[in-house]
């Protein structure tokens, strides 16, 4: 190899120009958006122990924040149905959400519905900057592999149970399916009638 002039800044050691190896290393901008994941984070616990339908449930809402230009974080909307059609396992959508929730990857407005108005949950990736302007706030970071361990031992169960718990009625004592029993006077009432 020849000598290298060090004022020379066109060229990188192996000879190719800086700007060749820019344009094949930048994100592509030509491929309908991206969203840049660093080392960090892929080796993260949090992102390491990720069950299957949490990966699947990151990757849709990843696929609507870039779908939106990366300009709608903490307002991002996808429904269950848009979850079941990337193959998150229907029974387990709120199962997903809520392990993206504690693992720190995701924070979730709940929504709710009734009267014949729906307002959808609204999510906010941690690890991208937000539809105001205020940066990642990576909370996944503080995520442990000892937390990995209490989700799948106890707060996975205990989140499903306040899971069940929301929005739904308690039974009262009028929708009780069995009849109560006759008190001796309306049977004599009911038997003098005959």
């Amino acid at each position: 190899m020849g000598v290298r002039d060090p004022r020379d800044n066109s060229r990188t050691e192996r000879g190719k120009t800086f700007s060749l190896v820019k344009k094949h290393t930048l994100p592509p901008n030509d491929q309908g958006g991206w969203i840049a994941e660093t080392r960090e984070f892929l080796e993260s616990s949090a992102y390491r122990t990720l069950s299957m339908n949490g990966r699947r449930a990151l990757d849709r809402l990843k696929i609507e924040h870039i779908g939106h230009g990366r300009t709608r974080n903490g307002k991002l909307i996808v429904t269950h149905d848009q979850f079941i059609s990337y193959d998150v396992t229907p029974e387990y959508v709120g199962d997903a959400l809520d392990e993206l929730a504690f693992k720190g990857l995701l924070k979730v407005t709940r929504g709710r519905a009734g009267n014949g108005t729906a307002h959808p949950n609204v999510f906010r990736l941690t690890f991208d900057g937000d539809s105001e302007g205020a940066p990642a706030t990576n909370e996944w970071r503080r995520f442990t592999d000892e937390d990995a361990k209490r989700w799948v031992e106890t707060v996975r169960e205990q989140r499903k149970l306040q899971r069940a718990g929301v929005g739904r009625k308690s039974k009262s004592s009028l929708r009780s399916p069995e009849a109560r029993p006759l008190r001796v006077p309306e049977i004599r009432i009911a038997a003098g009638a005959r």
